[in-house]
């Protein structure tokens, strides 16, 4: 069990004990746990009672805990406080803005334990009029809701490909020639279906065992459909015949609107495909009219136009990757240390490493402060002393303050050799005051990258509103590049601005905002949606060389 997985359920604990007015002191220790445990470098599993007990802010109580969790997988305490919680609560804490003293009072005060209830007293006005609400916590909780209720049934990116394959080893062990097609080969955000082809000749429909449980009514002798494993996620599992292999992968392995572009003569993708005689994807795109356009970019969206003017552009790959920036360290909030996460960048093949730890207004990350900077500058140095071929660059995560100012003063800005500029607090600016806040932080002489955009976390909260294309305008006026943020909880900037960064020659970093050292393979994520964009390696800044991406940097 990992360190996260131990703080989950440590944290739950704390809420249900808060929640039930059990121990107020005791939930308070519970939760202040939290953030430690998340950043221990050890492993829990691998500690003696004695290391876990000398932990800061630990001792006999969360010692036990943790070995009890470890032992048993859960907490007795929090089983019994499950027990006495009704399921919708757990809902409801997944609601932006609610914490456990709000819900506390909608439940205890207004009978509210469930999310559906919630949504009708909202939409009824009781919310607004309870002390302590009002109308704009009100609107606040119906927007949270909506979200949430779009998002039911969908995986990350992540999380589906895990998933996905983990089906596809299952049915492989059934019938041969399984393939992987649909949302998980074009490589979206996030996935609602999860979709394979099982080449079949001759009647029969397909027999899937448990865990598959099958929809009787929305499955067909050629089509079945249910689930596997009792997730929510919808599964479709085709049997196709050998000679109609190549145009059923390509309809799957594109999205509708991509099936609905037309040619110069006027037909429809559609009709085109499933009226093809032809052995291959690439022969279909040629006697449409089209060069080859991969699966990731078959979204609808300006890929014809795109491939007739790029055909000879270099899509970025894992491959092209040189180096990774926008990473952090033990100095603030990750796992493993400068020196660990270098080496790791090394060893998977990268040139050169980019620390961009957090600032020190980000005091629930350990932001450093200006003697830590400089401290970890003199370990850089060191560490670069001793490496060949490979180099560790200096950067930082500023916090972009309410007003549009960097974190920390000019001098200490100047030392680093790059500036990442991300906003992390008051997310709740309206659209006007949210687009010049940016702005002015882009128009910072220090500001080198713009990080996560619209600060979106995938199926857990909506980016802060923006005009787009005026942040990009600046910059492009300020020689600012813009970061995709690869994780795959963040996925930021969108894709489909990807184009009108591209349009401005504004560049893209594909940053893993890794905490941990596996954490730098998260590229590969904003690998994959950067693809869908058509973004070339000749505009990644990260697929250039250490030298190059210094100019790129010095030119601030």
């Amino acid at each position: 069990m990992s360190n996260s997985e131990i703080a989950d359920i440590i944290e739950l604990t704390g809420k249900l004990l808060d929640l039930h007015d059990k121990d107020e002191m005791r939930s308070k220790t519970y939760l202040s746990s939290v953030f430690t445990l998340e950043r221990l470098e050890t492993d829990l599993s691998t500690m003696q009672s004695s290391e876990i007990s000398a932990i800061r802010g630990f001792g006999k109580l969360m010692t036990k805990n943790i070995e009890e969790i470890l032992q048993t997988g859960t907490l007795q305490e929090l089983t019994e406080l499950v027990a006495l919680t009704p399921q919708g609560i757990f809902d409801i804490f997944k609601v932006k803005g609610l914490g456990v003293k709000k819900i506390k009072v909608l439940w205890n005060e207004l009978g509210l334990d469930n999310i559906n209830d919630l949504k009708i007293a909202c939409e009824n006005g009781k919310i607004a009029l309870q002390k302590g609400f009002g109308q704009k916590t009100q609107d606040s909780i119906l927007e949270s809701l909506a979200f949430l209720q779009a998002q039911q049934g969908k995986l990350r990116m992540d999380k589906a490909l895990v998933l996905s394959q983990e089906i596809l080893a299952v049915l492989s062990s059934i019938y041969e020639g399984v393939e992987e097609v649909g949302q998980v080969i074009r490589a979206t955000q996030t996935v609602d279906l999860l979709q394979f082809i099982v080449p079949k000749d001759g009647f029969g429909s397909l027999k899937l065992p448990e865990p598959f449980e099958i929809d009787v009514k929305e499955s067909s002798p050629s089509m079945w459909r249910g689930t596997f494993n009792k997730n929510q996620i919808k599964i479709e599992v085709e049997k196709v015949a050998s000679k109609d292999l190549v145009w059923k992968r390509m309809l799957r392995n594109s999205a509708d609107e991509h099936l609905k572009l037309k040619n110069e003569k006027g037909e429809h993708l559609l009709q085109f495909v499933q009226n093809s005689k032809l052995s291959s994807e690439s022969e279909i795109y040629e006697a449409f009219g089209s060069f080859y356009i991969i699966p990731e970019m078959r979204e609808g969206f300006t890929e014809l136009d795109w491939i007739k003017s790029n055909k000879n552009e270099q899509i970025v790959t894992w491959d092209s990757l040189k180096g990774t920036l926008h990473n952090h360290s033990t100095y603030s909030d990750g796992k493993n240390t400068l020196k660990q996460m270098a080496d790791y960048a090394k060893e998977i093949g990268l040139t050169y490493f980019g620390i961009a730890d957090h600032s020190q207004t980000a005091t629930y990350a350990s932001g450093l402060k200006p003697e830590t900077v400089l401290k970890q500058h003199e370990e850089i140095s060191l560490l670069n002393a001793q490496y060949s071929d490979f180099k560790i660059i200096k950067g930082i995560e500023s916090d972009i303050l309410p007003n549009g100012d960097l974190d920390y003063e000019n001098d200490v800005l100047a030392s680093f050799d790059y500036v990442v500029a991300s906003v992390h607090s008051v997310l709740n600016m309206d659209i006007d005051r949210a687009t010049q806040r940016l702005i002015k932080a882009i128009e910072n002489p220090y500001t080198s990258i713009l990080g996560h955009l619209s600060g979106r976390l995938l199926l857990s909260r909506e980016g802060y509103p923006l005009h787009y294309q005026k942040i990009i305008d600046a910059c492009a006026a300020n020689n600012v590049v813009m970061e995709l943020n690869a994780s795959p909880y963040r996925l930021d900037i969108d894709w489909r601005y990807i184009e009108a960064c591209l349009n401005k020659g504004v560049m893209i970093s594909i940053n893993p905002d890794a905490h941990t050292m596996h954490g730098l393979l998260d590229m590969h994520y904003g690998v994959k949606v950067a693809r869908k964009a058509g973004l070339s390696s000749e505009m990644t800044l990260n697929c250039k060389s250490y030298a190059e991406v210094m100019k790129v940097f010095n030119k601030k």
